[in-house]
């Protein structure tokens, strides 16, 4: 599929998943670095902010999985971008008085975590709606194609996200929170009109603990999502906790300011865009299972790389080799849960995905700090990669996902 083939709803839903990614990848380099920089925070203080704004997952995923199930997603997504412009505003609002400290960032962090957590599953549905063709039905082709397109709005946005961000010490805090602000509410417009013009389904009276039940039970009948539930609660576990608590570290340590932090994530954004331009040209494959079981062996290589304590151009290279390897593995995955899924269920196992993803990478963003404040940052990353080298072995000798196998009939 070309872009400029590309039909009207999925550029409306591409450039909407775009302005919320761009929003991402500012906050991505603006939290930690306030926190690092202008609050002067410990490593463990660090942990626990970056863990805020991922701990309410935990309690709000699997919620917005139901609402986004039983409302329309589209609705359900504009109201949250709504939400997170409002914390960016709150923000921006409390620094026009004074500096903020511990508590502020916490509360301004979990903000973002709600809204965050009814975002994520509302937004990733909408992919079989803005696929689904008038001619006849959605492929499994398609579905693929769809997904690797939306990974690359996702990383392309945050690329230039990051790329302003990467201009905080000149601009200061207000200009990038005010950015924010405006391309979420650009956000909410462009996903609202996604919303589908028909007579809205019926509320029923079900109980969301049930609902959520209904959820779980679908996601365990099948092997392959099990395994790939598993895979993605290792991989916010040992990588994204890793990743967001030492790298800040490592940079700070390196001496060259918020500048190179931005850039080390720019380097890993553009791995990311790198990988998935290339899924769109030569697509995912039948074995998409397989794929990501290589790319956790990759990781694993990676990560103890980065321990033995690279240049700073040499950790720039292998941040760009680590963001490749992640992209392949996040399109595999999501493409998986988008294929497997039933429609009727659908956000409420990607609300379970994310979460496993998430809710994990909280956890891990914690123990990262913790390990961080009395090792080296260098010694986390160790012990990282030792721990991806046995779920790798453990996985393939489980085998669901390195069985799986994809076709292009209709899905």
């Amino acid at each position: 599929m070309s872009l400029f083939r590309l039909p009207a709803r999925l550029h409306a839903f591409l450039t909407g998943y775009g302005c919320t990614s761009l929003a991402t990848g500012l906050q991505v380099i603006l939290l930690p670095w306030i926190a690092v920089a202008v609050v002067e925070l410990p490593a463990l203080h660090l942990g626990w902010v970056q863990a805020s704004v991922l701990l309410p997952n935990l309690l709000f995923l699997l919620l917005g999985g139901v609402l986004a199930d039983r409302r329309d997603a589209a609705t359900v997504s504009a109201f949250a971008c709504l939400g997170l412009a409002a914390c960016h505003g709150a923000l921006l609002w409390y620094f026009s008085l004074r500096l903020p400290d511990l508590t502020v960032l916490l509360l301004y962090g979990a903000g973002l975590g709600v809204c965050t957590a009814f975002l994520q599953p509302a937004r990733d549905n909408l992919v079989q709606r803005s696929a689904h063709s008038d001619s006849g039905p959605v492929s499994h082709d398609r579905v693929q194609a769809t997904v690797t397109w939306m990974m690359l709005a996702q990383y392309g946005g945050q690329a230039v996200g990051m790329l302003f961000a990467s201009r905080f010490d000149q601009w200061g805090v207000a200009p990038l929170l005010s950015l924010q602000i405006s391309v979420l509410l650009l956000a909410a417009a462009v996903l609202y009109s996604l919303r589908f013009r028909t007579s809205a389904r019926p509320f029923e009276r079900v109980l969301p603990l049930a609902l959520i039940r209904e959820g779980l039970e679908e996601a365990w009948r099948s092997p392959a999502l099990r395994e790939l539930i598993a895979l993605v609660a290792f991989n916010g576990l040992v990588h994204i906790g890793v990743f967001l608590v030492v790298l800040p570290l490592l940079a700070a340590d390196y001496g060259h300011g918020a500048s190179y932090y931005a850039t080390l994530q720019l380097a890993f954004v553009a791995g990311t865009v790198a990988a998935t331009i290339v899924m769109l040209r030569r697509g995912q494959g039948d074995a998409p299972g397989r794929g990501i079981l290589m790319c956790l062996l990759y990781s694993a290589v990676l990560l103890v790389g980065i321990s033995i304590g690279p240049t700073a151009i040499g950790l720039l290279l292998l941040c760009f080799c680590w963001g490749a390897v992640a992209a392949a593995s996040a399109a595999l995955g999501r493409a998986i849960v988008q294929l497997l899924a039933p429609a009727e269920v659908r956000s409420r196992i990607i609300s379970i995905y994310q979460l496993a993803l998430f809710g994990s990478a909280a956890l891990g963003a914690l123990g990262a700090g913790a390990v961080s404040e009395y090792a080296a940052p260098l010694t986390t990353l160790l012990w990282a990669g030792i721990l991806s080298f046995v779920a790798f072995a453990l996985a393939a000798v489980n085998g669901s996902l390195r069985r799986l196998r994809v076709s292009g009939d209709s899905a």
